[in-house]
């Protein structure tokens, strides 16, 4: 297993201690339906509210380095999207989760994913990692929308996208500063080897993410997919917060 840290510039690797995350099961879907003023009958077609995700609060700054057993702040079942859901509102094979946490001034994520054959060859900081494993995240309001990708390798590939979704222009020159350490089991662009997960953990100022006075009760629009690139057979992909609009409140 091997570790790649990455705050957008190349940094060596060296060979670590196996981690193991552990998988939750189950899924979350929180919907809930709006009702009409005054006492009457709610409408027949209410847009489901957006899902929310409660981010705890740390009690101190977080070393990131993807060392996950012995770790207390990722312990606790709370803060969590339990399995991403699929397109058909099933969880996600392999499974695959996030949580979340917060403190000064950052979010912290830890991002979990089974995974059989692991797959990733872009190196280079805000290059393509599409057809590589990786998480996509975005934050913030639809149009003006921070976009993070990290991949299996630790490649961050980041930008600030405004406009409708439709007609989005994206800033790539815009900076993160993400924090990542990647954790591996299993051997990269190797098939057949039964590889078996990989874990990211990061941190984000949340001053690039448009929070400039974090505290408690801050909302921040998030959604979070992941596809499992495979070189045989149909992609498997799940998401959270993508077809229904999810929010992060800082608790």
């Amino acid at each position: 297993m091997s570790r790649h840290k990455n705050t957008k510039r190349p940094l060596g690797r060296a060979p670590i201690a196996g981690t193991r995350a552990l998988a939750l099961a189950g899924f979350l879907t929180s919907l809930a339906c709006g009702r009409a003023s005054g006492g009457s009958p709610a409408p027949a077609h209410v847009p489901p509210a957006a899902l929310e995700l409660r981010v705890p609060r740390t009690g101190g700054p977080v070393k990131i380095d993807a060392e996950l057993e012995g770790k207390r702040l990722w312990e606790a079942d709370t803060g969590t999207t339990r399995n991403f859901v699929d397109g058909a509102g099933h969880g996600m094979v392999p499974y695959t989760e996030a949580k979340a946490r917060w403190g000064d001034g950052k979010l912290y994520l830890m991002l979990y994913a089974g995974d059989l054959d692991l797959e990733g060859s872009v190196r280079e900081p805000d290059g393509d990692v599409e057809h590589d494993d990786a998480f996509h995240i975005e934050l913030g309001d639809p149009d003006d929308v921070r976009v993070i990708s990290v991949s299996v390798l630790g490649t961050v590939a980041d930008a600030r996208c405004r406009g409708p979704a439709t007609a989005r222009t994206c800033d790539r020159a815009w900076q993160s500063h993400a924090e990542v350490a990647v954790d591996r089991d299993g051997t990269l662009n190797k098939l057949g080897d039964n590889d078996e997960e990989w874990v990211v953990e990061m941190a984000l100022p949340l001053a690039a993410l448009g929070v400039a006075n974090p505290d408690a009760g801050a909302r921040l629009p998030f959604s979070i997919r992941r596809c499992e690139v495979a070189r045989a057979g149909k992609r498997a992909c799940g998401g959270w917060g993508a077809a229904t609009p999810g929010q992060l409140v800082l608790d």
